[in-house]
């Protein structure tokens, strides 16, 4: 054999279809989120209003999205998965006229030859659901083994995509793929973008047996609402709008940019071309150069961008993610963007003077902030803001500020007061009640900012000093006040009813930690002089012979948050928010609490103005919203001893005017009776053999009504509410449970210690639970009066120089 003769090359073959287009999925699918973007598009595409993600494991182990579109056609689920099958394409030419996000057919066949995917997809006009399993575009059979052909099931109209095992056919893309933590922030990325895009779709994004969803938007929301609670009140509200058509371009565009005044340390840009989540370097690095003229050295902008081009003009097939576009003129596109940005950021550029840069106050225990706030700041719904924590500033040996910004002191009529520990009106009162001394009552008494009941901690209790006292229940009108230390009714025996043990899923420590003993009590609140007198502990209220000492709050071990399903609570849900007033609903979930002027309204601030509100009025919606948004997630007052409904019943119908009191109180016994299972289970609203009501559930965390409402409740309950229709009972049902639990003030007749612990209760549980997300405002809010504005300080600054 000759050793210098050239070698045989290699015969050229036709790679194995299995081979090929593995390698084509692995051009599509890079990672978790570049899947979730092509199941996104297709749900917007099938029409979809709401969609739900579930992700584990940053979306390697499962990554799942549901619709409520028009599904999939039964004869289509045996070819949805292979390659180039698609409903918006025939033909080639049919690219230059496309405005639907997926067009090539290649989403769902890529996922199903890199992971084990499922679809389970119901159209409005079927019977029932369809489900099917695929395996490298074909059919094949369950995990559990069983038949490949689709299979009826239960479902919703719609479609619900899982994608299992992500990679698991391609160990070197998984084993790089290791950080989930990284593959959800940018699966949340992806969602929230859309989001923000189609503000009209509801959007949620959570982690499997996570309890609540890190992205949560309202169907309906406008664009700058979904930023908010993407981004954070702080961005949302230096935002500018901007837009322009150009007939001879035949382009359009609009969004939101940051002005002149705001500082960020990195660029945020979203853009969208056509709809489509894209990027373009020649656009963003434009609009970066023009910020680096009008912002200072090291800060960035927010930029969304939604531009509208021809589909023609545009060409859509360069890149197989989708990721980029190429579009004609675009030198001369990107100028008028450019051009109108800059006009709309300069009108801003006078406000720099107001920048929203935390400064040191130096009054002693008084935190403020710069904010920028005028009648044109934009107002929307309410979100988890990303609030920063508060500067911690370090003091030279002279008692000055010493970092550089300490010099530029915040105008005075721009001042906030944005920390609800700070100064409160009562800290400047001079009487002897115990509320004034906050020391020891904050160590026991925390806030609660969360629609959702927190976890508890196994084996967590306390006491509270609230001895209920004995009522007489022969009439309604010795009606008592309200709140956690509420009084019990008394019946023939003279036993007091008391709320014996609190929610099963609430943990009364989870946020306030262990209880202060009585032996160390805090130093008091509000700036108090070092001479002043130690804090007095509260009286105790008088108890009635027999009744107990301590009101005991259990906490066992957790129940899991139910996730509800019901599409009648859903409904309300959505109602209720699209009933909501923006500016109201941003006011009071961004409120920092003054004080109280009486025992129904208390001063409020928002930014720069002063309102005056009634607790009592909005107590009654914040308890109608926490029926509906925590349903079935209720915590449960065991009262002790259990009431016969019969015998409230029958004091409720006599007080009404109702001519047989007695037959009355049968058909509420009975209405009750008949229901009692399903009220258990989604009110925790217990009934007994004996016809008593054994248990309530507890709305807000240690709150307990006013129980000389409950035989009302019971009458009204049984014969104003609609126990026919679903939706129609679960709304006028909540509506008499929340007028039930809402606030009445104490009557005069009451001791001081009384009046004391329905403050704190307002202040520390009923006021608190109105901010973060936790509540949606309605406008009937502004038409009962609940809420008006006293003073806006920039105003009262203005008047005191013209004096």
């Amino acid at each position: 054999m000759d050793d210098g003769a050239p070698a045989e090359p290699p015969p050229i073959r036709r790679l194995d279809e299995t081979v090929v287009n593995r390698i084509a999925a692995g051009e599509v699918i890079h990672r978790p989120s570049n899947a979730l973007k092509e199941l996104i598009e297709n749900s917007l595409d099938a029409g979809a209003t709401s969609i739900a993600i579930t992700v584990k494991d940053g979306g390697m182990k499962m990554l799942q999205i549901q619709d409520n579109g028009h599904g999939i056609r039964t004869e289509d689920l045996a070819i949805v998965c292979e390659r180039f099958t698609t409903s918006k394409l025939r033909e080639y030419e049919d690219l230059s006229r496309i405005q639907t996000y997926g067009f090539r057919g290649e989403a769902l066949a890529s996922i199903s030859h890199v992971a084990h995917l499922s679809i389970t997809t119901k159209r409005a006009d079927s019977e029932c659901a369809y489900r099917a399993s695929y395996a490298d575009g074909r059919l094949a059979a369950a995990k559990g083994g069983g038949r490949s052909e689709p299979e009826p099931c239960a479902g919703n109209n719609g479609t619900t995509i899982t994608a299992e095992d992500l990679f698991y056919n391609i160990r070197s893309r998984r084993d790089a793929l290791r950080n989930t933590r990284e593959e959800y922030s940018r699966i949340f990325e992806v969602a929230s973008r859309y989001s923000i895009h189609n503000a009209g779709v509801a959007f949620t994004c959570r982690k499997a047996g996570a309890a609540k969803a890190d992205l949560s938007t309202a169907q309906g929301a406008t664009a700058i609402a979904n930023i908010r609670q993407v981004f954070g009140g702080k961005v949302a509200g230096a935002l500018v709008e901007f837009g322009q058509a150009d007939e001879d371009l035949e382009v359009e565009f609009k969004g939101h940019v940051s002005s002149a005044a705001h500082e960020m340390h990195k660029t945020v840009f979203l853009l969208f071309i056509n709809h489509r989540l894209v990027e373009h370097t020649p656009i963003r690095r434009a609009v970066e150069a023009l910020y680096a003229s009008i912002l200072p050295k090291a800060s960035r902008p927010f930029v969304y961008l939604d531009l509208r081009i021809r589909p023609e003009r545009v060409d859509v097939n360069v890149h197989p993610t989708k990721r980029e576009v190429r579009f004609l003129n675009e030198d001369a596109i990107i100028g008028r963007i450019v051009d109108c940005i800059h006009r709309r950021v300069l009108g801003t550029n006078d406000a720099r003077e107001f920048a929203v840069r935390d400064t040191p106050v130096l009054t002693p225990g008084v935190s403020s902030s710069s904010v920028l706030s005028g009648p044109g700041t934009p107002l929307a719904t309410p979100v988890a803001a990303r609030r920063q924590p508060p500067i911690a500033w370090e003091s030279s040996p002279a008692g000055a500020p010493t970092p550089a910004a300490a010099s530029q002191k915040t105008p005075v009529s721009k001042t906030v007061r944005t920390n609800y520990k700070t100064l409160s009106l009562e800290s400047f009162s001079f009487g002897s009640s115990p509320s004034i001394r906050r020391g020891r009552v904050q160590a026991t008494i925390d806030s609660d900012f969360s629609v959702s009941p927190p976890k508890a901690a196994p084996g967590a209790a306390r006491s509270v000093r609230a001895a209920p006292a004995a009522l007489d229940f022969g009439g309604l009108a010795g009606r008592r006040r309200a709140g956690s230390g509420g009084s019990g009714p008394s019946l023939a025996s003279g036993a007091p009813l008391s709320p014996a043990s609190a929610a099963e899923n609430i943990d009364p420590l989870a946020k306030g930690g262990a209880p202060a003993s009585a032996g160390s009590p805090s130093p008091p609140r509000g700036g108090a002089s070092e001479n002043a007198d130690p804090p007095a502990a509260p009286p105790e209220p008088p108890s009635p012979a027999g009744a107990p000492q301590q009101r005991s709050y259990a906490s066992p071990r957790p129940e899991p948050r139910v996730e509800v399903r019901l599409t009648s609570i859903l409904n309300l849900r959505r109602e209720l928010q699209r009933g909501a007033h923006a500016g109201l609903t941003q006011i009071l979930s961004e409120h920092a609490f003054v004080g109280f002027v009486d025992d129904r309204r208390a001063l409020i601030q928002h930014q720069t103005r002063l309102y005056m509100v009634d607790f009592c009025k909005l107590s009654g919606h914040l308890f109608y919203h926490r029926c509906l948004f925590d349903f079935m997630n209720y915590g449960r007052l065991v009262l002790q001893p259990a009431p016969s409904i019969h015998e409230l019943a029958a004091i409720a119908a006599a007080e009404a005017g109702d001519a047989d009191p007695a037959a009355a109180a049968d058909e509420v016994l009975r209405r009750f009776s008949d229901n009692r299972e399903m009220l258990s289970e989604y009110y925790h609203i217990t009934v007994s053999d004996a016809g008593a009501i054994e248990t309530l559930p507890m709305v807000v965390r240690d709150y307990s009504p006013d129980y000389d409402k409950l035989p009302m409740f019971l009458y009204t309950a049984a014969s104003r509410v609609n126990w026919t229709d679903e939706q129609q009972f679960f709304k006028t049902f909540g509506r008499a449970l929340a007028a039930f639990y809402a606030l009445e003030p104490p009557l005069d007749s009451d001791p001081q210690s009384a009046r004391d612990e329905y403050r704190l209760m307002v202040e520390h549980r009923i006021m608190p639970s109105l901010k973060g997300a936790s509540f949606w405002a309605p406008a009937s809010v502004l038409a009962e009066d609940a809420l008006v504005q006293l003073v806006d300080l920039p105003d009262l600054y203005r008047i005191f120089e013209r004096c």
